[in-house]
Formats: C-alpha cells, sequence, structure tokens
C-alpha cells in the first residue's frame, strides 16, 4: 500500500484538537437546532488521524465508543497503532490506507472528523471525503470537516506562489523547509505588504510542518463557503453549524414564519458576507446528511439545554456589581472580556470546578448566590446573562457540553495519573492530553514527573526523583524551588484531570 512521503518526513504534531471533541460537536449542534447521536456510546470515525493524537484520548474518555482511524502516512498509523497495543486499549484502531478505498464493511459512524484534510487534497480526494461522510454517516450523524477560506487566504496566495517558486519540489520535505526559511528571510527584505510582512514573521517562528503543509505542500485549495454548500449539496448533504470560534453569527431578519428550508440561501449568503467582512482564513463545518433535519444559525434559547465548562482566570479584581468589562484569559493566552455580572460571577464558578462542567440551570443559580455572596443583588430576569453566555460560548471563552465530565480532586498522598497520560508523558512525540481534550504544554522534568505518578510513590519519594533527575542534566535548584515548582505541576495535573481520586494533598508518607 502507499504512504504520504511528506508526512512521513515531516508530519503534522498529533495533538488533541478541543473543537472536534463530540460532546462539543453535539452541543453545537444543538444550538443550531439539530439533534445528534450521545457521544459518550458513539462509533467514531477519524479520516487523516496522524498517529492518534486526537482519536485516542476520546477512546480513553468513553470505553462504550468504538473509535476507527484512518491514515495514509504508513510512518504515523503505525506509531499510533503500536501506542495502542502498549496501552491495551480496545476500542480503537488506525488504519493505514486511502479514504478513497474504505474497508467496504466500515459500517456507519455516529461523528466523523476531518481536520486538516478537505483544502489539502486534490479534488478527486475532496469528492471521495464527501462521499465517505454521505455514506458512513448515521442519520442523524454530524461530521466535522474543516478547510481554509478563500476571504481570508487569497491575499497570502503570493506568499504560498512565491515559497512554491524558489523551493525545489524534489527536495526532502526537511531540506525544502530549511530553503524555505532562507526564502522568507529574503522575501521579508524585498516586500512591503504589511499582511505578507505579518505572516512571514508568523511563519517564521510556526512548527515546521505548518509551513511546510500549508505554503509548500502539492495542494492547497482555499474554498469560498458559497462554494463548499455547492458541494456538500451535491453530494447529498447539508451545513449544519460552525464548530469554530466566533465573534460574529448570523441572524436572519424576517426570518419568522419561514420553512427551515426556505432559511438554507439566505443563511449561505450570510455567512459568505462574515468571511468577507473579517477575512476568515479557516471554518470548522458541522455537515449532516441532506434527509436529516434541517439546521438553523445559533439560538441562545438551546442554552438551557447544555452544559459549560472554562479553564478561565483573571488578574484583576473581580467587580460584581457594575457592568464593567474585565478580562478572562485562558491557557493559551486568549483573552475575553466579561462585563454583565452575573456572567462573571458565572465565569467563576466554572473556573473553580474546572474541568467539570456544570448545566445551564445550576449555573445561573451558583451565579446568582455568588453575587449575593459578595453583596451584589441578581438581576430578576436572566434574558442579558444568557445573551452574554451564548455570544462567550460562540468565541470559546467557554465551552458548551453535553457531557458533565470528570470532578476535580487535590493530589492525593501517593499521586496517580491515569494510564493514558503517563504514556503520553513517557513516550517521545506525543502530547499529553487533558481531560477536556486540551493539548497541555509540558517541559521535560513535567513529562518525567508526570511518567512516574503510578500510586506507588509519596510526594517526598517524588521529590528526590526529580532532584536525582534534574541533578544528572546538570540543575540542582534550591528544595524550596523544586518542591514548589512541583505541586504547581501536581496542581496543574489534578486541574486538567489527569489524576486518579485519592485523599487530600500531604507530605507525610
Amino acid at each position: 500500500m502507499v504512504t504520504l512521503a511528506s508526512y512521513d518526513e515531516l508530519p503534522y504534531d498529533s495533538l488533541p484538537l478541543p473543537e472536534t471533541q463530540p460532546d462539543f460537536l453535539a452541543a453545537i449542534a444543538r444550538l443550531h437546532g439539530f439533534e445528534s447521536p450521545d457521544p459518550r456510546r458513539a462509533r467514531i470515525l477519524e479520516l487523516g488521524c496522524a498517529q492518534g493524537g486526537n482519536l485516542i484520548p476520546l477512546a480513553w474518555r468513553w470505553p462504550d465508543c468504538e473509535c476507527v482511524g484512518v491514515e495514509l502516512s504508513r510512518v504515523q498509523a503505525e506509531a499510533g497503532a503500536a501506542f495502542i497495543r502498549s496501552l491495551g486499549l480496545a476500542n480503537v484502531r488506525i488504519l493505514h490506507g486511502d479514504l478513497a478505498a474504505l474497508p467496504a464493511d466500515l459500517g456507519e459512524f455516529d461523528y466523523i472528523i476531518a481536520h486538516g484534510v478537505f483544502s489539502w487534497v486534490p479534488p478527486a480526494v475532496q469528492a471521495a471525503l464527501l462521499d465517505v461522510c454521505r455514506r458512513h454517516l448515521v442519520p442523524r450523524g454530524l461530521a466535522y470537516v474543516s478547510f481554509n477560506v478563500a476571504a481570508g487566504w487569497t491575499p497570502l496566495l503570493p506568499l504560498r506562489a512565491a515559497l512554491v517558486e524558489r523551493t525545489a519540489a524534489g527536495l526532502p520535505a526537511p531540506a525544502r523547509y530549511a530553503r524555505a526559511l532562507r526564502v522568507l528571510d529574503d522575501l521579508q527584505a524585498e516586500w512591503r505588504d504589511p499582511l505578507l510582512l505579518k505572516e512571514i514573521a508568523y511563519l517564521k517562528g510556526a512548527a515546521p510542518s505548518y509551513l511546510f503543509h500549508e505554503y509548500l505542500a502539492e495542494f492547497n485549495a482555499p474554498i469560498g463557503f458559497s462554494d463548499f454548500a455547492t458541494q456538500l449539496d451535491a453530494h447529498g448533504l447539508r451545513y449544519v453549524g460552525e464548530a469554530g470560534p466566533r465573534n460574529a453569527v448570523v441572524e436572519l431578519e424576517d426570518a419568522w414564519g419561514l420553512a427551515p428550508e426556505g432559511m438554507t440561501g439566505r443563511w449561505i449568503d450570510a455567512e459568505c458576507a462574515l468571511d468577507d467582512a473579517f477575512g476568515t482564513r479557516f471554518r470548522r463545518a458541522l455537515i449532516a446528511r441532506a434527509d436529516a433535519a434541517c439546521a438553523h444559525p445559533p439560538q441562545a434559547r438551546a442554552l438551557g439545554t447544555l452544559a459549560f465548562c472554562a479553564d478561565l482566570r483573571s488578574d484583576e479584581e473581580i467587580d460584581l456589581e457594575d457592568a464593567i468589562e474585565q478580562a478572562f484569559v485562558n491557557p493559551a493566552g486568549n483573552a475575553f472580556r466579561v462585563g454583565e455580572p452575573l456572567l462573571k460571577a458565572a465565569v467563576m464558578v466554572l473556573a473553580a470546578r474546572y474541568p467539570q462542567a456544570i448545566a445551564y440551570a445550576e449555573l445561573l443559580a451558583a451565579a446568582r448566590a455568588l453575587l449575593q455572596e459578595y453583596g451584589a443583588e441578581p438581576p430578576a430576569d436572566a434574558a442579558a446573562f444568557g445573551d452574554a453566555l451564548f455570544a462567550l460560548a460562540m468565541a470559546h471563552g467557554v465551552m458548551p457540553t453535553v457531557w458533565e465530565g470528570p470532578t476535580g480532586h487535590a493530589p492525593p498522598k501517593r499521586p496517580c495519573a491515569h494510564a493514558l497520560a503517563r504514556q503520553q508523558a513517557g513516550t517521545p512525540g506525543w502530547v499529553v492530553s487533558g481531560a477536556r481534550h486540551v493539548a497541555l504544554d509540558l517541559d521535560v522534568p513535567g513529562r518525567a514527573l508526570l511518567a512516574a505518578l503510578d500510586g506507588s510513590r509519596t510526594i517526598d519519594q517524588l521529590l528526590d526523583l526529580m532532584r536525582a533527575a534534574l541533578a544528572q542534566a546538570g540543575s540542582v535548584p534550591a528544595p524550596e524551588r523544586l518542591l514548589e515548582a512541583m505541586w504547581r505541576q501536581l496542581w496543574l495535573f489534578a486541574r486538567q484531570g489527569l489524576l486518579q481520586d485519592g485523599s487530600p494533598p500531604s507530605r507525610e508518607p
């Protein structure tokens, strides 16, 4: 069987992608009036799954699911299969194969994920991908298909053309990437366009795989949203909604009384207008079979059926009395400004309970109670709260979900990380994933500590282990600093849902 040489030589990082997790996709679909299957007991197919960094954590999270990945790169498919065997996970498998030639007996799936595939393959494979979605989705199933958008990519195409022209296509991927860096230096001196210079500066610090596969690979075909919708229609599919973060959403005026089918054309036109207005570069479309129920633009009234989680902090003293906008920041450094006092209280509640998600009614009650605790009078009408929460959810400041998930707890006397986290930490090239499907940026000592958390060591024994490892690497921090750093890591692991339940923290054996 063939393999994909450039992805063998310079693979994309195989990461957990929060916006592909089926519990989140089901929540977004519900905001669009579409009910999809229970993600906890689903069949999940990922096309172009690399070594399984996105798929395997989903299988680990939900043992009642059946997960299948398909990957054309032999190197990555074999690495993923080896990882699964070592983990002993029975409900996931990775097939080395072509999505255009899937096994006939693959069956139907509740969720299909195709991230970073559609725009980077020839038209025939794009058609095959959409055919897979039509043939292999259950009647109420959802597919996630990401693609590059012409509105934002068209101004960048001269940069791609220059890089392709000035680097030899026959070079091995790492050598061609090195040549591309030199070309970027040249272009930085030659060009004056602010947008292109900004992109060049970004590319010089980006992951090698991103520069190569976006700017040097044979295919990168941005498409207009209307053209994408036309292709869906030709393949017996329909648009359900957008899974990516949004600072503006479609609101159709004078739509009262229109059947969902009558909204479709206006909805597509409005989405295209948003792309043009914001220069959208990337979309994460949710799609379903054409014979499934019609969806509609997202509506705040569906919030009451969902739960929410958020890993946010603020360096400001939160004002719970006045509608003053204040910044909350997530671990990636993205800032979200919140002014509505009741929503600020809700964000504080979510941050304290993370990684657990809280159902809407419970969250509203907890936010009101927090306002009262601080002497503020909660509003009788929750309409403003609902609108503000809806906007924050659309921007991915908080993440809606249909799965409340794990509860957090303090590091126990003998910290024990679950087996997936320990194996990810101890396997070179693998990214550790949190309970909410986020990638954790751990340094070498942090990975070593996580890999050692098998429940057999006390806090003092772990401290000795880390001291010895750092001494061997030529670093000997002061004992107080080492202890403080280790506790920070343990609390991070606990907050990300990596530790199994145990007793309260203690340094006693």
